[in-house]
């Protein structure tokens, strides 16, 4: 039945009607004499905040600023009566702030309650004026699916936003819109997609791995400056030097461009070709500046670079491929009372060059150049480092003084003699030496009755009651 003139004519319809004029989204059903409508939520000083509950007690997880919440969706039904004697009646559903959904109706039924007069359009200007006043600072959820939808939503929000704005690129000053456009996250800054496009590809593939970053002139200094303070050790060194330097590390391996802006601009094989070049650029920098703290995983066909956050910890385990080893042997590892051969990387002094362990101890306590040796290498490292050099030194001293000490030239035992004659045999790995001239012997008296020998007649020589 199709409604008659005198219907339409009703002001109710009228009233509808003229809330659609001016709200684009307001939906009229006038069979119904209803209206519909779906607010939109901008904020600009609100939390989201992931939190947990135990005991009573809140916990926040995670955290992050949002602009956009998810809209009000409102429904106006002018029933008769209205609005002498009845007011419009109210469906209101806000699903990220229910309980605000009471507050917001008993508002806009005061203001039917104040004029008794045609109030929709009082109603919706109410509402988009006064939304900041329903909108708290924070907002807290227990559930993480609620939490992924408000952040899924907020950034749909802005990414719709943005795509609607006009910008002018930086690199060739053309105006577009932002679907056009890609705004680097950290800095802001906006560029058009073929500029950024032919930038980044042109570099990868030049293997420039330094200058995938943001094009503005500024981040391109500021980027530079970064770069060259993590060059110096002085950077990496604090009192708690584990977490500084982790902390560091972990901000090396972030790459400048996220790799989502990259998979969007680029094909997949320059996106696979910038992370592998990018990260093997980064190791190659940490290893250079802390040689201690990198080591390849030995597992054929992984060979991941791993970095060791603990200097004094023997275990190792390959981020990749998960094999644990022994730092020392580079073998799966075992029982730390269990003896291993260290690798040759590893052998003397751990690694630490001579001169460096010569001036550690001639160096000031807190000092920056021991600070920096501390970062290099480890503090517990180099202590054990310097106390091993120096007692080397202390014997080689001995030695030259000509004591009754040598080492054993198979295993470098320390040899002490306190009576016999000069052939000897270590007590360790039972080859036999000259105590003499330091040199292995066969197990025999030759080297002694040789002529031509260095030691002849030396068999006796340094005994107590044969110094004549």
């Amino acid at each position: 039945m199709t409604p008659s003139k005198e219907y339409f004519e009703d002001f109710r319809i009228q009233e509808l009607e003229s809330c659609a004029a001016i709200y684009d989204n307001f939906v009229v059903d006038a069979c119904k004499f209803q209206g519909s409508i779906s607010i939109p939520i901008e904020t600009t000083s609100t939390v989201l905040n992931l939190v947990s509950r135990t005991n009573g007690k809140e916990t926040i997880v995670s955290s992050r600023n949002v602009h956009y919440l998810h809209p009000i969706e409102l429904k106006v039904s002018l029933v008769d009566g209205y609005p002498e004697q009845n007011p419009p009646l109210l469906e209101l559903h806000w699903p990220d702030l229910s309980d605000k959904e009471d507050d917001i109706c008993r508002d806009l039924l005061q203001i039917w309650q104040d004029y008794k007069d045609q109030v929709v359009f009082s109603m919706l200007d109410h509402i988009f004026h006064s939304l900041e006043n329903y909108i708290p600072n924070s907002i807290n959820v227990t559930e993480l699916d609620e939490y992924l939808a408000l952040v899924d939503n907020d950034r749909k929000c802005l990414q719709a936003k943005f795509d609607c704005t006009t910008f002018t690129c930086e690199i060739c000053q053309s105006d577009l819109k932002g679907a056009h456009c890609t705004r680097l996250e950290d800095c802001q800054h906006v560029f058009c997609n073929e500029c950024l496009r032919d930038y980044f590809a042109s570099h990868i593939t030049e293997g420039s791995i330094d200058k995938v970053h943001c094009p503005n002139f500024e981040c391109t200094k500021k980027y530079i400056k970064t770069k060259e303070e993590v060059l110096k050790l002085e950077t990496w060194m604090m009192n708690n030097e584990n977490e500084k330097v982790s902390d560091i590390v972990k901000t090396l391996l972030i790459p400048p461009i996220p790799p989502t802006v990259l998979e969007s601009l680029l094909s997949k094989d320059l996106v696979e070709r910038y992370s592998t070049l990018f990260k093997n650029a980064q190791y190659e920098l940490i290893g250079r500046l802390l040689p201690n703290r990198l080591v390849k995983c030995p597992r054929i066909g992984c060979e991941e670079s791993i970095f060791r956050e603990e200097l004094n910890e023997r275990l190792v385990v390959c981020a990749k491929c998960r094999y644990a080893f022994c730092n020392d042997c580079r073998m799966s590892y075992h029982a730390r009372f269990k003896p291993c051969k260290k690798t040759a990387e590893n052998a003397p002094y751990g690694g630490i060059p001579v001169e460096d362990l010569e001036t550690y101890n001639s160096l000031p306590q807190g000092s920056n150049e021991r600070k920096i040796l501390n970062a290099k290498f480890g503090m517990k490292r180099i202590l054990k480092a310097v106390e091993e050099f120096e007692m080397d030194q202390l014997f080689e001293s001995l030695i030259k003084q000509g004591g009754d000490i040598r080492k054993c030239p198979s295993c470098e035992a320390v040899i002490e003699k306190t009576e016999g004659c000069n052939r000897m045999k270590c007590s360790e790995c039972l080859t036999c030496f000259c105590f003499h001239c330091g040199s292995q012997i066969e197990n025999h008296y030759g080297h002694f009755t040789d002529p031509t020998s260095p030691c002849y007649k030396l068999l006796f020589f340094g005994m107590p009651g044969t110094e004549d």
